[in-house]
């Protein structure tokens, strides 16, 4: 190929290529465009968790996408413009380190394999968007480009069912697993850029006594645009504070060794929410926090973003923590 348009639409038609994303990455290289080594990056940041120089492999990372390098993708828009970005399969630690509070149920860290890519939107669904489908914004913050808030896990599933009718695609939200794996985005650090965490990269309470923390204390108390700050190494916005984001999966601990596509239990009471809020403190807001509210809850901290599922056969349901599917 001998144009990026070119190799663009092969990657949006194949995802699951990685010698299309790689051969791609070296003609940006050949290039002069750091776009490649970015890309190159990302695949052996995501590939194993036994990297050579991981650390300044991950450095590396941060700063090109602090530098304002930005993913070549691919990426994917529906017929309301809600952007998906690819999410490649790849291998991560799951929960926190020893170095980590231990509270939030993440413990222990544990090894986990995901055996197939996924289109996850950039930005938490919009206010403007859910009125498209539903006809109604149950928002407080109100703003057409805020997320979508005071919508519960069974408000989310309904949504999706009538977004799938609408453009004929299948959408539902992500696992816990899925949505880590992305947040970290082949990081391995709190947050994916880095130990702490700053009001200039994220929306949340920073007035709140917290070592995660850093710079001006700022509380916001309402939502933001989405996109407001800067996005990971894989082009998703807002996955550190804003809303917490509703996942499919009913809470439970983790269970320890590796596990492949895990998917939660099967039954439970409560269901996984990630990512924090604008009333949020910065641990609340890291990589592998995670807590959970019956599926009826509606608050105005809670928002979702979608997976849209490719094609194929989907992974075993509700494997559990820990479990590999059968």
């Amino acid at each position: 190929m001998q144009d990026e348009a070119a190799f663009l639409q092969a990657m949006e038609e194949h995802p699951e290529d990685d010698s299309l994303r790689l051969a791609f990455a070296d003609w940006l290289e050949a290039r002069g465009d750091p776009r490649g080594e970015l890309t190159r990056l990302l695949h052996a940041l995501t590939r194993s968790t036994e990297v050579a120089d991981r650390g300044a492999l991950e450095d590396r990372l941060r700063g090109l996408v602090a530098a304002g390098v930005r993913p070549v993708g691919p990426f994917w828009a529906n017929a309301l413009g809600m952007q998906f970005a690819w999410v490649p399969a790849g291998t991560f630690r799951m929960g926190r380190r020893e170095t980590e509070d231990r509270s939030l149920l993440n413990w222990p860290q544990h090894t986990v394999t995901l055996t197939r890519g996924f289109w996850l939107a950039v930005h938490e669904v919009t206010q403007a968007s859910w009125q498209a489908v539903t006809g109604e914004n149950p928002s407080r913050h109100k703003g057409k480009k805020r997320p979508v808030e005071q919508v519960s896990w069974d408000d989310c599933q309904e949504f999706l069912r009538a977004l799938g009718e609408r453009d004929g695609q299948a959408y539902r939200l992500p696992t816990e697993a899925e949505w880590e794996y992305a947040c970290r985005a082949g990081t391995t650090t709190a947050f994916f850029f880095g130990e702490t965490i700053s009001t200039d990269r994220a929306n949340f309470d920073g007035t709140s006594p917290d070592d995660d923390a850093e710079g001006p204390r700022v509380s916001r108390r309402k939502t933001t645009l989405v996109g407001s700050f800067p996005p990971n190494a894989l082009g998703l916005h807002d996955m550190h504070g804003n809303v917490a984001e509703w996942c499919q999966d009913w809470d439970a601990p983790y269970a320890a060794g590796e596990a492949v596509d895990p998917r939660g239990p099967a039954a439970g009471k409560e269901r996984a929410l990630r990512g924090g809020s604008y009333e949020a403190s910065a641990t609340h807001l890291r990589s592998a926090a995670r807590f959970a509210m019956a599926p009826s809850v509606r608050l105005s901290l809670f928002g979702f973003r979608p997976v849209r599922t490719p094609p194929g056969p989907a992974p075993a349901a509700d494997a559990g923590w820990g479990t590999s599917p059968p």
